[in-house]
């Protein structure tokens, strides 16, 4: 079963945000795919309290409020991996848009052929990623973690910090919670503040270890269990 896949859809005009919905409910019936759907109509909605949740954005370049190529710039400093579509009559901004590392163009009007292998060729990236997903009850509401972004947890008495590449999600739990979550990833406890993913490991050394470009303390008890799953993990083994 593929997982469901988050969309996030900013466009004005209301005739083009109906057709997309129409194609992207018909693809879900036609393929047995899941879509969770989110709608923007100006770029100010959907930048203002972005948090890095979706899976693809479709963007409009024209929007009333900005230009979408400058708003998927600022994009890129809060979120570096979400796959963004432009779909947009202006197919003169093409090769504009691979500068803010767009993963294609969809030029209007969108039909549903062109709209399909578009997308399918989305999807089939996105199902390429290995890591899984959950979700966190964070400040300002639930916040979705990938895991092949997450770097390390760190418990601090009852204050989870979830270090990814693109920031610190804090919540409330244990880490007991965390290791719960995460127990069939690649993480394992270098000491009992931080569990590590095994894919951001840097170097080790004696007591030491560089995570993600983050230097981490490693415990003397944790240090045999923590290097012996590494060197598993690094070979390919499961942990």
């Amino acid at each position: 079963m593929k997982k469901i896949k988050y969309i996030a859809i900013v466009e004005d005009d209301v005739t083009y945000r109906d057709t997309l919905k129409e194609y992207l409910d018909k693809y879900a019936a036609e393929k047995n795919r899941e879509f969770r759907l989110t709608f923007f109509s100006t770029a100010k909605s959907f930048i203002k309290d972005y948090r890095p949740d979706y899976d693809l954005i479709l963007m409009d370049i024209e929007l009333p409020d900005g230009n979408g190529l400058d708003i998927v710039r600022r994009l890129r400093k809060l979120d570096s991996n979400v796959m963004v579509i432009f779909v947009t009559n202006m197919a003169r901004y093409a090769v504009k848009g691979y500068e803010v590392e767009a993963f294609d163009f969809i030029v209007k009007p969108v039909t549903y052929f062109n709209f399909c292998v578009k997308l399918g060729r989305a999807l089939d990236r996105l199902d390429m990623d290995t890591g899984s997903v959950f979700w966190v009850n964070a400040k300002g509401g639930k916040t979705r973690i990938r895991t092949d972004s997450l770097k390390y947890v760190e418990v601090m008495k009852h204050t989870v910090l979830y270090h990814t590449v693109d920031g610190v999600v804090e919540t409330s739990g244990s880490m007991k919670n965390a290791r719960e979550l995460l127990k069939d990833e690649p993480f394992e406890l270098c000491n009992r503040c931080y569990l590590v993913n095994f894919a951001f490991v840097e170097e080790v050394r004696r007591f030491q270890i560089t995570v993600g470009g983050e230097e981490l303390l490693m415990s003397h008890l944790k240090r045999d269990e923590f290097l012996k799953k590494l060197n598993l993990y690094l070979a390919g083994g499961r942990t």
